[in-house]
């Protein structure tokens, strides 16, 4: 009888001591393609969480400012229209100062923000014509700097001065 010898072919062992220096390569770039994606879409969706927050934040200062100027009407009476002109003298705030117990004040109080507020009134609307008699437009603009840039979020609303 015959018997099947099977014939094992041994390879020399210092092919199996470790990864080849190609081989180390290309598991490296594969981990640094694994990684690098989504630490780059973080670092970007962070940047635009500030950029986002800084524009609201803005655009809450903006309206606060129409805000502020139809309490003065309301409270105060028509300082618009005392002798039938408008104020030309615009209400603004150089810089914003953030306090915790506070929010937002132009008082020097608290840490300094990047924010600043304009606030004018006119007797005409956004093209240029003229409003009704005893018409006035609001136009409050908040700015921060953005990188190096300033953006700026502007609110307006027409109020109606008291007779």
């Amino acid at each position: 009888m015959f018997k099947n010898k099977i014939t094992l072919i041994h390879f020399p062992s210092y092919q199996h001591k470790g990864f080849t220096l190609i081989e180390t390569f290309v598991a490296i770039t594969v981990l640094m393609i694994a990684v690098l994606g989504p630490m780059t879409l973080l670092s970007r969706a962070l940047q635009e969480s500030r950029y986002l927050r800084d524009q609201m934040t803005a655009s809450y200062l903006a309206q606060e400012g129409v805000e502020l100027m139809i309490d003065n009407r309301n409270n105060f009476g028509d300082l618009y229209n005392v002798k039938g002109t408008v104020s030309e003298e615009p209400y603004f705030c150089d810089k914003f100062y953030w306090q915790e117990s506070s929010g937002f004040n132009c008082d020097l109080l608290g840490e300094a923000t990047n924010f600043k507020r304009d606030i004018e009134i006119s007797s005409e609307n956004e093209l240029g014509d003229a409003l009704e008699i005893g018409q006035y437009r609001i136009i409050s603009t908040a700015s921060y700097l953005a990188g190096d840039v300033y953006k700026s979020v502007t609110s307006s609303s027409i109020i109606f001065a008291y007779d």
